[in-house]
């Protein structure tokens, strides 16, 4: 994955409290904005809540056949040609 340039317009005083956190941490500002960022939960990425009917039936996927981004439109398509046998 290559690094891409972000650039932030902040307060003076924050950007000198991000240095002192990174140099006491021993790592790069960018570093410790990818750590804040990955350490949060990603509002789009949903996870079915434990216990729940979700839950279970999302478990019951084989981790083979588990798909990280699947793309509804093709496996409704695909669906459908092998309902009514389209080849």
């Amino acid at each position: 994955m290559s690094k891409q340039t972000l650039h932030l317009y902040i307060e003076e005083f924050i950007k000198d409290r991000a240095k002192r956190i990174a140099r006491k941490r021993g790592i790069s500002v960018s570093q410790l904005f990818e750590e804040l960022v990955t350490s949060e939960e990603d509002p789009e990425e949903w996870a079915p809540t434990p216990g729940s009917a979700a839950y279970e039936l999302y478990h019951l996927i084989p981790d083979s056949k588990r798909m990280d981004n699947p793309d509804y439109d093709k496996l409704k398509y695909e669906a459908l040609k092998e309902k009514y046998g389209i080849k």
